[in-house]
């Protein structure tokens, strides 16, 4: 089975040579490397090429999370698609071999990788990786939804490996949603009768540092994202999980004598429910306000 890697990418950094190269020096590795580069400044498009990689180039303002994906798509040729984002870094040599293993040995149409967080990571930035990335793996179908709810459906285009066959039947990713194409993805091919592994072992470093702001406009959409998924998400519950969430990244920093960060994280929570709540009925919203709040402008300006 032929491998493609797929990365969007703008303004990559510095460290975007070392991550093209520790993909080139996989135990597995890739048969291709796509890059789809929305206009970078800094030589992302030239570190690419050097690196031996195809390059596709498009305009900021045509961005997209999930067509700007099925774009790169088109032009690969793999059997497997991984996708991957520029800020992920491979932990060691065996992060495609271990994430592929599902859908090579037909266990599994989707995979995707565990997140740790990137030395000098914030401690709530810790804990939301160790709590949505476990270590132990897991296989899901559509028959956990009732166990799981909403989470079931939980899956990351950081670094997530996809039957190239069973995607594109499932309809390839949703080019109209803000965020979460991957969980969109997700809960199709499981409603297809696909099956979704969690590979714990094959490990990405990846983490963010948001501000009080950003995590707020970052749940708007998140919100916008649920409020317009449609039938896919439909009957599989999300009551009190945020709630849950809070609670537990409370409790860890306060084991942790973190007790600095308390009072922090304890507004980043409200912040987060107000963005979801805000978020789920943004038709109440004058599209200039939607804009105002959210993370990813440029699909108000789309829209």
């Amino acid at each position: 089975m032929t491998l493609s890697v797929i990365i969007p990418t703008l303004n990559a950094g510095r460290t975007f040579g070392e991550l093209l190269q520790r993909l080139a020096d996989q135990s597995l590795a890739p048969d291709e490397i796509i890059v789809i580069d929305s206009a970078s400044n800094d030589g992302t498009p030239a570190t690419a090429r050097q690196a031996g990689c195809t390059v596709i180039g498009i305009d900021r303002a045509d961005f997209n999370h999930g067509g700007t994906r099925n774009r790169a798509a088109e032009a690969a040729r793999g059997d497997i698609l991984v996708f991957m984002t520029q800020d992920a870094m491979p932990a060691d040599e065996h992060l495609l071999d271990r994430l592929t293993a599902p859908l090579r040995d037909g266990t599994a149409v989707m995979a995707y990788a565990r997140q740790v967080a990137r030395e000098g990571a914030t401690p709530p930035e810790v804990f939301t990786r160790l709590s949505n990335y476990p270590d132990r793996s897991e296989r899901r179908t559509l028959d956990d939804v009732g166990r799981l709810g909403v989470k079931a459906f939980f899956a990351s285009n950081v670094a997530a490996a996809y039957d190239r066959r069973a995607w594109e039947a499932a309809g390839r990713f949703d080019p109209t949603v803000i965020m979460n194409e991957d969980m969109l993805a997700c809960a199709r091919l499981l409603r297809a009768g696909g099956a979704v592994a969690y590979q714990a072992s094959a490990v990405v470093v990846h983490s963010h540092h948001y501000t009080l702001a950003e995590q707020f406009r970052r749940y708007f959409d998140i919100g916008v994202f649920f409020a317009n998924a449609g039938d896919a998400l439909a009957g599989a519950r999300s009551t009190g999980q945020g709630l849950r969430f809070a609670r537990a990244q409370l409790a860890y920093l306060a084991r942790r004598g973190r007790r600095r960060w308390l009072a922090r994280t304890a507004v980043e929570a409200g912040l987060k429910f107000l963005g979801v709540q805000m978020g789920r009925h943004w038709r109440r919203w004058p599209r200039s306000w939607c804009r105002s709040f959210s993370l990813h402008r440029g699909f108000w300006s789309r829209r």
